[in-house]
C-alpha cells in the first residue's frame, strides 16, 4: 500500500506533521511518496500535476491512499479528475479546490475548476479535516471539499490551518484514519 503526502503552497516535503506521518507510515509497512514540489512560493498547477503524475506511475490505485495539505490537495483533485481507476482514499486536510480571492493562490486556483462529479467516481474513501480557526482559508471554501466530495468533514477546534503554528508536529489522527484504509 502506497501513500503519497502532497504538501501546500510555501511547503517543503516533510513540514508540519508529514516527515512525522511519513516514518510512522514506514514503521507500519506502508509504501510512502513524499515529493518536494518545485516552487512552492509561486507554484505551477500544471508542473505540479505533472510531477505527481510521475510519481505515481506504475501503481495501482487500489493501492493508493492520497493525504494533501492545503494547496495539495488542489492538486490531488487535479490528479483525481483525470484517471480512470478508483484509488483507495484521499485525505484532505486543510484544503480547497476554488479561487476565493487570496493573493497568495488565486492565480493557481482561478486556472481550472475542478470537476468533483468526476472525481468522486475516482475515491473509494474520502476524508475532510479542517480547523474551526482556519488564518488562511474561510471556512466556507474547507467545508465545499467536504460537501463536494459527500463526506461529513472532521472539524478540529483550535485547530488553524493544522501546520506547525497550531501544534500540529504529530497528527495521531490521520494516521489511524490511513491504517484503517489498509
Amino acid at each position: 500500500m502506497t501513500v503519497l503526502i502532497i504538501h501546500g503552497i510555501g511547503g517543503h516535503a516533510g513540514i508540519h506533521w508529514q516527515k512525522w506521518l511519513h516514518d510512522e507510515l514506514i514503521k507500519s509497512g506502508f509504501n510512502v511518496l513524499m515529493p518536494n514540489l518545485p516552487n512552492s512560493d509561486h507554484p505551477d498547477r500544471k508542473e505540479w500535476l505533472k510531477i505527481i503524475k510521475v510519481k505515481v506511475k506504475g501503481i495501482d490505485p487500489q493501492e493508493l491512499i492520497i493525504v494533501g495539505h492545503s494547496l495539495g490537495v488542489t492538486t490531488a483533485l487535479d490528479l483525481l479528475g483525470g484517471i480512470d481507476r478508483k484509488i483507495i482514499g484521499l485525505i484532505s486536510v486543510s484544503g480547497f479546490a476554488e479561487d476565493y480571492g487570496a493573493e497568495m493562490n488565486s492565480y493557481f486556483l482561478s486556472e481550472k475548476h475542478i470537476d468533483f462529479s468526476r472525481v468522486k467516481k475516482h475515491v473509494e474513501n474520502s476524508f475532510v479535516i479542517f480547523g474551526d480557526n482556519d488564518p488562511y482559508v474561510p471556512q466556507k471554501e474547507l467545508r465545499m471539499v467536504a460537501d463536494q466530495l459527500g463526506v461529513a468533514p472532521k472539524i478540529i477546534k483550535d485547530g488553524g490551518h493544522l501546520n506547525t503554528d497550531t501544534g500540529f508536529t504529530t497528527f495521531p489522527y490521520l494516521l489511524e484514519i490511513i491504517k484503517k484504509l489498509k
